[in-house]
């Protein structure tokens, strides 16, 4: 058995999705830009830039800029609590961008 394949635990589907973000890093009291990669009902994945002291665990408060699908269009302009689930600096070097996954919080 092959222990290297990584186990998909996501509980919804992905979509694509290319939208401008911008947050709000509670920690550090800052906003920063992003760019969104995919969402799902629970969470989305994007581009922050290497300077937002992003950590897995951290409340974030987002905003998504010109959403364009109808699936997710409501959400366009719309304030979104999240919590980080976890960050990626794998890529850092071709991206020049951390990637990190957060968790929608319900209201």
């Amino acid at each position: 058995m092959d222990n290297t394949q990584k186990t998909d635990r996501r509980r919804h589907q992905r979509h694509p999705l290319v939208a401008g973000v911008r947050f709000q890093h509670a920690p550090s009291a800052s906003e920063f830009p992003g760019r969104a990669v995919d969402i799902s009902d629970g969470g989305m994945l994007m581009y922050v830039p290497v300077s937002a002291p992003v950590k897995a665990g951290q409340p974030i408060r987002l905003t998504l800029r010109g959403v364009r699908t109808k699936q997710f269009g409501g959400l366009s302009d719309k304030t979104l609590d999240a919590r980080i689930v976890h960050v990626q600096r794998e890529g850092l070097l071709v991206t020049g961008k951390v990637a990190i996954g957060v968790e929608f919080l319900q209201a």
